[in-house]
């Protein structure tokens, strides 16, 4: 700041002098007085671009903002880690717009479950010939039945007078007898949307633990990085009392000048070290803010702190897990999907054989009945075996994708829980080194006060228990991430956490 400021001092100074000199004055040495030029030397334009300039740098910019030290302050949000994943789960776009997809798919399902709902219809209409002008109006309604066929009952009155025709109600029921008839086929499109409704929830309840995972580990990261920077700072300022012990020691005439030098370089290690961890604590920041949809100014504080947690008493069983998992469930639904889809094509491939009734009477009294039996039979279309040949293929692919995901599911299993074993065991390790790091360091500054070590060798040791320090860190959030990861696999996530779907509103 104070570089700022003698900065632009300088410059302000320099305009000043060459205003004077614009303005007709200039300086003689030795005495420096000033004298002004003649008149033909100067002109207004001149005059005018020397006076802005001395505004422009007399004035504060926006660079001077932006270096003043009193700019608006980040925002500073404390969040446990629930708060984290209720935030994400309430706020995060991309898991938002699959709530929105939700609520058209529920309403999908509503509209096919409406096969059998009786549907209405009204229909006025007019035409006109060399004949007559007919005005009139209709109505019409239409009910499915569950074997496949459909009434239909239909009332035509006309209107206009010109019109010699009377009006007509009508009762027309249409049925199939091989191919889309009967109760298996006609409730197959019912059927296949309730299996894809569940796909569907299934779906939103896999994201929703993803999510909820990514939140964990840019949390658990946030709070790596923090404690990395603790470190960082504790041994900078080690750092900085070693120096001061050395330079001490040489006015003492101890130990030699060069040990000073040593000392300046392990300061100026840390001081990078800790730039760089500072460094990375804001790109976890950005990376938590960003799942979250936060502001790019909010600055996240965790609350929750790293402890080491036992791990689960049991292990998971393979069957709870496959019933607990939502891709296992919904290749499982999947595969009842394709079955009936595979029932559809074998149908479609029948001749079209149909019966249909119909009952009509005018206004004028008079009825007509007729009774229609029609079939159609296709030759040389191979489209429905070309239908058949793919639903065949489909289930057996869906039948491939169950084992797969079965035999994948049983092995990440075990290595997730042979991951939380090692895990447990190298934050025990981890923690040892650094308790024995701590005691060798302090036996080493010891040494130094006696004369009996380097400021290198004390160096060293810092670097042992910085990098034991580090290194019981990362042993701890890997820890706690294969934890983690062991909920992820046993579908569990979103019991862990108490997290209810329908408590967040579509």
């Amino acid at each position: 700041m104070a570089n700022t400021i003698l900065v632009g001092s300088y410059t302000r100074a320099c305009a000043f002098l060459m205003l004077l000199r614009g303005l007709g004055y200039q300086a003689h040495d030795p005495q420096r007085s000033w004298t002004p030029l003649s008149g033909g030397e100067i002109g207004f334009p001149f005059l005018w671009l020397w006076v802005s300039i001395f505004m422009a740098v007399s004035t504060p910019g926006a660079a001077d903002v932006d270096r003043n030290p009193s700019s608006p302050a980040l925002n500073s949000i404390a969040l446990t880690m629930e708060d984290a994943i209720r935030l994400a789960l309430e706020r995060n776009r991309p898991f938002l717009n699959h709530r929105l997809d939700r609520q058209v798919q529920t309403f999908s399902l509503e509209v096919a479950e409406d096969r059998w709902t009786p549907r209405f219809a009204i229909e006025p209409f007019t035409s006109r010939d060399q004949q007559e002008h007919k005005v009139g109006i209709g109505a019409e309604t239409r009910l499915r039945v569950p074997t496949g066929g459909e009434f239909t009952l239909r009332w035509e009155e006309t209107l206009a007078e010109e019109s010699a025709d009377p009006g007509s109600q009508s009762l027309l029921f249409y049925q199939p007898l091989l191919k889309g008839a009967w109760a298996a086929m006609d409730s197959a499109e019912v059927r296949q949307a309730r299996l894809g409704e569940k796909v569907h929830a299934l779906a939103l309840r896999q994201l929703a633990a993803d999510l909820i995972v990514a939140v964990i580990d840019a949390y658990r990261a946030l709070i790596g990085v923090g404690r990395q920077v603790e470190i960082a700072a504790a041994s900078l300022r080690r750092a900085r009392e070693q120096l001061q012990a050395t330079r001490t020691l040489i006015r003492a005439g101890r130990v030699a000048r060069r040990e000073a030098v040593r000392s300046e370089v392990a300061v100026a290690n840390r001081e990078l070290a800790l730039i760089q961890a500072r460094n990375r604590l804001d790109v976890s920041n950005f990376r938590l803010i960003d799942i979250l949809e936060l502001h790019s100014t909010a600055r996240i504080h965790p609350l929750d702190d790293l402890q080491v947690e036992p791990p689960p008493a049991q292990e998971p069983v393979l069957e709870d897990v496959l019933r607990s998992r939502a891709d296992f469930l919904q290749a499982t639904l999947r595969v009842d999907i394709a079955k009936i889809l595979l029932s559809v094509a074998h149908n479609q491939s029948l001749p079209d054989l149909s019966l249909q009734l119909e009952l009509r009477r005018d206004d004028a009294g008079q009825t007509d009945t007729l009774v229609w039996l029609g079939a159609t039979i296709p030759l040389n279309d191979r489209l429905p075996d070309l239908g058949r040949l793919s639903a065949v293929n489909e289930l057996r692919k869906a039948e491939l994708n169950v084992l797969e995901l079965r035999e994948s599911i049983g092995i990440a299993m075990r290595r997730a829980v042979s991951d939380v074993e090692v895990g447990l065991r190298l934050t025990e390790l981890a923690s040892g080194a650094r308790g024995l790091a701590e005691q060798n360091f302090v036996i080493e500054q010891k040494k130094f006060a006696q004369g009996l070590s380097s400021s290198f060798e004390v160096s060293a040791t810092e670097n042992d228990l910085v990098q034991t320090e580090q290194a019981e860190v990362d042993a701890i959030i890997a820890y706690h991430n294969a934890l983690t990861q062991l909920d992820w696999i046993a579908g569990r996530t979103l019991e862990r956490w108490n997290v209810q779907l329908e408590e967040f509103p579509e």
